[in-house]
């Protein structure tokens, strides 16, 4: 019976590797829809959300058509995002919608408490991701980003939403060395791209993007 069990726990966790494997070494497509794609967008506070509508605003003018499916995810301590969003969606054609989650780490919260609060946001961020079932996520930087893009990874290594691409655009203001949330994307291969800014930062991570200073 102990033989048997392990195993069985060999040839999962051989499987469960297998997956992961073939996740993370999968040549990253490009989006495969010309319109009519639901894009997720992870937004944070202050700063993050003012480079946000900025990367936003760079796209090209045809963005409504692309993403006539906007999904915002919000923290749920962040009241001064959402009136932002709103001024931004005014000006565009589509559907918008706003979700809300934990965040994992408050400001100065102890790191022990944070392991629950951290499952916690976890578990909300794949109730949202699993309710909209996005086509590409945007993210930069806030720590709100990583428990969505973890469900999305987690999502792609049981089969569930597996075209879903993930776009992490790394702030303005990492000159040389990335952001834990960008080094998590990067090292962990949990987005598909990754944008840098600078190119001092290209040179340190050469498998991110480099697309120049949009702002």
């Amino acid at each position: 019976m102990t033989l048997d069990v392990l195993l069985l726990f060999s040839l999962l966790s051989l499987f469960l590797f297998l997956r992961v494997l073939n996740v993370v070494t999968r040549p990253s497509r490009k989006l495969e829809k010309k319109s009519g794609a639901n894009l997720l967008i992870i937004v944070g506070s202050g700063g993050h959300t003012a480079e946000m509508l900025t990367v936003l605003r760079s796209f090209s003018t045809n963005f409504s058509n692309l993403f006539p499916l906007r999904e915002y995810v919000f923290a749920t301590s962040d009241i001064t995002s959402t009136p932002k969003i709103n001024r931004f969606e005014r000006e565009k054609e589509g559907l918008s919608r706003y979700h809300f989650v934990p965040r994992a780490r408050e400001v100065g919260q102890s790191y022990f408490t944070s392991i629950f609060t951290t499952l916690n946001a976890f578990w909300a961020s794949v109730r949202v991701y699993v309710k909209t079932k996005p086509d590409a996520i945007l993210a930069n930087g806030p720590g709100t980003c990583i428990p969505v893009i973890t469900a999305c990874f987690v999502g792609k290594i049981v089969g569930f939403n597996r075209r879903c691409k993930v776009m992490y655009v790394e702030s303005v203001s990492r000159t040389k060395r990335m952001s834990l949330s960008g080094r998590l994307c990067y090292s962990l291969r949990l987005a598909d791209v990754v944008f840098v800014m600078w190119p001092e930062l290209k040179e340190t991570y050469p498998r991110a993007k480099f697309c120049g200073r949009i702002y």
